[in-house]
């Protein structure tokens, strides 16, 4: 993970320092099932608010893509 994304993405869970905490200490990749699956719920709500132009992404929905696909890939 880039540091942009990484920098974005405990923006994005700075409601839920226990994700952070579990991303510093152990790495995106091996993430609890249960962590993926509310990080992704983050994520997605996120993306669905603010990362939608008219229906197709722009470019913070991009941004937000990329780290669904990089969460994603934890599983």
């Amino acid at each position: 993970m880039k540091l942009k994304q990484r920098e974005l993405l405990y923006e994005l869970l700075k409601g839920y320092p226990k994700y952070i905490n579990e991303i510093e200490m152990n790495g995106v990749d091996n993430l609890k099932p249960e962590s993926i699956e509310k990080i992704l719920d983050i994520l997605l709500t996120v993306f669905t608010n603010y990362g939608l132009d008219d229906d197709e992404p722009n470019k913070y929905g991009l941004e937000i893509e990329d780290l669904i696909d990089i969460v994603n890939d934890a599983e």
